[in-house]
């Protein structure tokens, strides 16, 4: 174990002298293997490389004897017990490398383990589940901050609260020309939004929708980035249209989630309730559409030609608008994109067979993020490993 700690002490070193421009060759070929040997070290290296600047504090780092500094830190290891002795081996990792920007090499790694408890805690810490949050984009340009704005009416009908924002049927705004809103949810955000006929609709995180202060005319139409899922009032005289990149769904009544992110191969359509008629716009032209019924699926791999209908239990694709992640036989690829969204960090993978990997189950989607990455290592060949927000999953 101390030959590790040893490890990542000896190389914070030679990082910072390499920074310092005092590197011999024998640095340097050994800087470049540790490099070489994973993903992990290839992205910590580039970021020191880009973001450091050792030029002041060369003077200080010449004054440092890393054999007295390790010996310090050895013997402070020695006095821990077990427990701490964990604790301390993860914060010599990530101090060593991940704080080197802000450290004066190794030596600092000593400093700071002698004041700080919890250095490894806090970096699991700072990864958040989302939150309600979103912002709206007015016709003029104009953003309003729904997370700023509570309990605010915001033009002619529609009113901010309660983390919702509603639209109000307004017969004099039906009059003149609809002008057109579009509500922004970000990385590790969700929000909700009722439109002018009564229509709910939850949008996932890194998703937009585009839509009317009121629906005139014949179609109630809106468009969709993202994730979102759609409880339309019926109307049999004004169909509800939902256009995204890839597909146009078509419903008079029902409640659906619709998926359709530009980072995801696939979009999917899922009906919960009612009926809906799927069409997709692919390269040979439209498909012609497709009538789905209760616990069916439209998808459709980006690039193809044909559309894939398929039956499923509808709940585990909508789950998230219930506080939840479902996973049924779903790959690991899948799943972090989804966590990558929703806690606001980001994936590498050791090799593309670790994204095949299937799961089956359910957590909620505001747990711990640690919490998360140990129910996803139990019964698998898999192991997470956290720097900062960037997730390292590698074979056990």
């Amino acid at each position: 174990m101390d030959k590790h700690i040893k490890e990542y002490f000896d190389i914070s070193t030679l990082l910072f002298k390499k920074k310092s421009g005092i590197q011999s060759r024998e640095d340097e070929s050994v800087l470049n293997e540790w490099k070489e040997n994973s993903l992990e070290n290839q992205e910590i290296y580039d970021r020191i490389n880009s973001n450091l600047n050792v030029s002041e504090k060369k003077t200080r780092y010449d004054d440092i004897d890393a054999n007295v500094a390790w010996e310090k830190l050895n013997k402070k290891l020695n006095e821990k017990k077990p427990k701490e002795r964990k604790l301390f081996i993860k914060l010599i990792k990530y101090a060593a490398v991940l704080m080197l920007p802000l450290t004066i090499g190794a030596y600092l790694v000593f400093q700071v383990m002698e004041s700080t408890d919890n250095f490894s805690s806090d970096l699991v810490e700072q990864i958040n589940p989302g939150s309600k949050k979103a912002t709206l984009i007015l016709p003029d340009g104009n953003t309003i901050n729904l997370e700023e704005e509570v309990d605010t009416l915001i033009g002619e009908n529609a009113l901010n609260k309660h983390q919702k924002l509603s639209y109000q049927k307004n017969t004099q705004l039906a009059k003149v020309k609809p002008k057109w809103h579009k509500l922004v949810v970000p990385v590790g955000g969700e929000y909700q939004l009722q439109l002018s006929d009564g229509t709910k609709v939850w949008l996932n995180s890194n998703s937009e929708l585009k839509y009317t202060d009121q629906f005139v005319g014949r179609q109630r139409l809106v468009y969709l980035k993202g994730e979102g899922y759609f409880d339309v009032v019926h109307d049999k005289n004004n169909p509800f249209i939902v256009k995204t990149n890839t597909m146009d769904i078509k419903v008079f009544g029902t409640q659906f989630n619709v998926m359709d992110y530009e980072e995801e191969p696939t979009s999917q359509a899922t009906l919960v309730k009612g009926s809906v008629g799927v069409s997709v716009k692919n390269a040979m032209g439209i498909i012609q559409p497709t009538l789905l019924k209760p616990d069916m699926q439209a998808e459709y791999q980006k690039g193809d030609v044909k559309l894939k209908v398929k039956n499923v239990d509808a709940s585990s694709y909508v789950g998230w608008i219930y506080g939840k992640f479902q996973f049924n036989n779903e790959d690991l690829g899948s799943i972090m994109r989804k966590l990558s969204r929703w806690y606001d960090v980001k994936f590498f993978t050791q090799n593309r067979e670790i994204q095949n990997i299937k799961y089956t189950g359910e957590f909620r989607r505001f747990d711990d993020f640690s919490k998360v990455l140990n129910l996803l290592e139990i019964g698998s060949n898999v192991k997470f490993e956290i720097n900062g927000k960037t997730i390292i999953a590698r074979s056990k």
